[in-house]
């Protein structure tokens, strides 16, 4: 997936992260353009798993793991009982 140009409005917004966090840290415009870049990355790490964990493998793994054996079983695709009018 590509991300779309930045507007001119974004680039500066950017560029005023990147050198509020120069300013901040103490480093050079470059380490801290590769400094947000991390933690912009770390960030969408953090929310996919997120979103991983509120998904419905996550949830299934949860409630076969707590499960008795002869209790378990396997909902197979869209059955029609899991329709929705």
């Amino acid at each position: 997936m590509t991300k779309a140009k930045l507007t001119r409005a974004e680039q500066l917004a950017r560029h005023r992260k990147i050198f509020l966090l120069a300013r901040e840290r103490d480093v050079s415009l470059g380490e801290a353009e590769q400094l947000l870049a991390r933690e912009e990355w770390l960030a969408a790490q953090e929310r996919l798993k997120a979103t991983r964990a509120c998904g419905r493998t996550f949830a299934a793994r949860q409630i076969e793991g707590g499960a008795p054996r002869r209790f378990r079983f396997q909902i197979k695709g869209d059955e029609p009982w899991m329709m929705r009018d």
